[in-house]
């Protein structure tokens, strides 16, 4: 599997931070990002509902075809 990090340019020094502990080790970066996000995961709990929509009201069945119906 795949995954691909973008970067933005002020956030540039986490990409140096990276490339030298990488060096420094000899360890791929790929490497590197699992191990930091196998440590860091478990240790930030996910909140269901975290980014709830709040709440809606039921929705009629004329409110849906409103609009689309030919007389």
């Amino acid at each position: 599997m795949q995954l691909n990090i973008y970067i933005p340019k002020e956030k540039e020094h986490i990409l140096t931070s990276l490339d030298k502990a990488a060096k420094t080790t000899r360890r791929p970066k790929n490497e590197l990002v699992l191990e930091a996000l196998e440590h860091y995961l478990p240790k930030t709990p996910v909140t269901p509902g975290r980014f709830r929509l709040g709440k809606g009201k039921p929705t009629r069945r004329a409110e849906i075809y409103e609009g689309r119906l030919k007389y």
